[in-house]
């Protein structure tokens, strides 16, 4: 006879802990365990059988992996909260005794003080670990670099965001790793390439912010002191590889010493040198259309890159003070344009708006006075496409009181029968070779249409002295033959379908039948998007 097992010793009894029995194991406060675990980031679990790791209890309960909560018994902050709880009660003592200078003495000098270092250091073992998870941290720090200073919040918090922001900005601007831009309802979203691994934030609308009543700032500010101190980790070592001071002397928003950080786009471009010479190297034994293929898309990229960080490079712009300042120039001089701003947006702009330099102002109002004939005049979304299109886009499109082009998405990719809108003409080059390839394939299809008219006549008799084509001869349909050979490869493509139908299980069918109704509806849509636009085209 086996040995008997005992219950809740082995299987999901054993591999799950409530909250409850985390607590008491723990011996910490509910406030305590929830900062523990985001800090740790240990988050709940959902066992398959809530009744079988509940150890056959039905009750609601809230579960964590036994080995998580086995992990956190060894953490040095459990030591920094209890010595927290007993300072908390030795200053609550004093308070109500009403002995302030002891109260003041006791908090500048007692006060436990711990750091999240160590922390950091398990959680991200390798410098692109951290980049992979920069998402959140960067966008939570621009939330609260917008809020306003109050009882909950302090002014040292927000300024260390801003900080940390400016920092991290202005590597992104000098390196020239700016990718991809949208502006959306939510704010605007930037994407930037740093070795290798792409990092997306959402910078918000620099208006006037109410802090929400329903949101525990207790929690938010557990997760900001984190990613605080990841923030200045990740600086000090984006700052470290260029060799630069840290923290850099910011002026103005975001400026470094220009010749600490010159040999920045050299190096990076000796790296990608090598990387490709490697690249070349290991591939030579490989399959040669495949190498081409891949080489190709290697260099194309590459050249998009370099365009990409030498896109304004001839041009010098102008913000009017209506314009998102802070978003236009941190675009502007990511892709090698020169900038200046009117002076009571704040800061102190390079040039005035008098400069004969200034090539592109950008204004966002229906109607500019005084405009200046050198100079093009567009709209604020005009920078953010030519960001995305990695190319001059057509200024008229784009100038002030005129309807915008569709702004798209750079981050959603279009798949076959989805609708999406004409984004106009790009730049005045390409329209003018449209239109000229568009008139050398109309003649080329007259001519070919000709000639087959020609073969048939000289195939019916006629000489070709006496052949005289006839004005419809364009316009006549395709040989019916060809259309019956057409319709006959479409009927046996529908029986095949219809057999591959019924040979399919019960299950498979019902899906099969679901994808189709999926498809249908998404087909109907974009129909009626298309007739919906061909209708405005009519009524203009």
């Amino acid at each position: 006879m086996g040995r008997i097992q005992k219950k809740g010793v082995k299987g999901a009894a054993s591999n799950y802990i409530t909250r409850q029995q985390a607590l008491r194991k723990l011996q910490i406060s509910l406030a305590d365990f929830r900062r523990l675990c985001i800090l740790k980031g240990i988050y709940p679990r959902d066992p398959r059988s809530k009744k079988k790791a509940n150890k056959g209890s039905t009750a609601p309960a809230t579960f964590y992996y036994a080995k998580d909560i086995q992990y956190l018994l060894h953490e040095p902050l459990l030591i920094k909260f209890r010595e927290y709880k007993a300072f908390a009660k030795k200053l609550n003592k004093v308070l109500h005794k009403g002995d302030k200078s002891t109260a003041k003495s006791l908090n500048e000098n007692n006060r436990p003080i711990y750091t999240l270092d160590h922390i950091v250091k398990e959680r991200y073992p390798t410098f692109i670990d951290a980049l992979r998870d920069l998402d959140d941290a960067i966008s939570m720090l621009y939330l609260f670099a917008n809020m306003p200073v109050d009882n909950r919040l302090k002014a040292k918090t927000v300024k260390s965001c801003q900080t940390l922001l400016a920092e991290f900005q202005n590597y992104v601007l000098q390196a020239q790793c700016l990718r991809k831009v949208f502006f959306s309802i939510k704010g605007i979203y930037f994407q930037a390439e740093i070795k290798g691994q792409t990092i997306t934030w959402v910078v918000p609308y620099q208006f006037t912010q109410e802090i929400p009543t329903d949101v525990d700032f207790r929690v938010m500010s557990t997760f900001l002191d984190f990613y605080v101190t990841l923030m200045g980790f990740v600086n000090y070592r984006l700052y470290n590889e260029i060799n630069a001071t840290y923290p850099p002397n910011l002026d103005d928003g975001f400026r470094l010493d220009k010749q600490k950080v010159g040999s920045t786009n050299t190096e990076a471009d000796d790296e990608a040198a090598e990387e490709l010479d490697e690249f070349k190297e290991s591939d030579q034994q490989d399959d040669q259309d495949a190498n081409a293929v891949s080489l190709s898309e290697i260099q194309q990229a590459s050249q998009e890159v370099k365009n990409l960080k030498e896109l304004f490079k001839s041009h010098v712009f102008f913000l009017s003070r209506e314009t998102p300042r802070y978003a236009l120039e941190f675009m502007i001089r990511s892709c090698g344009g020169q900038v200046s701003w009117d002076a009571s947006t704040g800061g102190s702009p390079p040039f005035d708006e008098s400069d004969e330099r200034i090539t592109v102002q950008v204004s966002d109002r229906p109607k500019v006075n005084r405009r200046v004939m050198s100079r093009t005049y567009v709209q604020p979304q005009w920078i953010a496409d030519c960001v995305n299109a990695r190319k001059m886009l057509k200024s008229s499109l784009y100038a002030p009181g005129e309807l915008l082009p569709p702004h798209l998405s750079p981050f959603v990719v279009a798949k076959d029968g989805d609708y999406v809108p004409d984004a106009g003409v790009e730049s005045e080059d390409e329209e003018l070779v449209a239109t000229k390839t568009s008139d050398q394939q109309t003649g080329v299809d007259n001519e070919e249409d000709t000639y087959e008219a020609e073969l048939k006549a000289e195939a019916s008799g006629i000489p070709y002295s006496e052949y005289e084509p006839s004005q419809g001869d364009e316009d006549k349909p395709a040989p019916k033959k060809a259309s019956k050979k057409r319709s006959q490869e479409d009927v046996e493509l529908a029986e095949q379908k219809e057999m591959a139908t019924v040979m399919m299980s019960q299950k498979k069918r019902k899906l099969y039948n679901i994808m189709k109704e999926s498809n249908q509806r998404k087909a109907d849509q974009t129909k009626k998007l298309q007739d919906r636009k061909k209708a405005l085209k009519n009524k203009k």
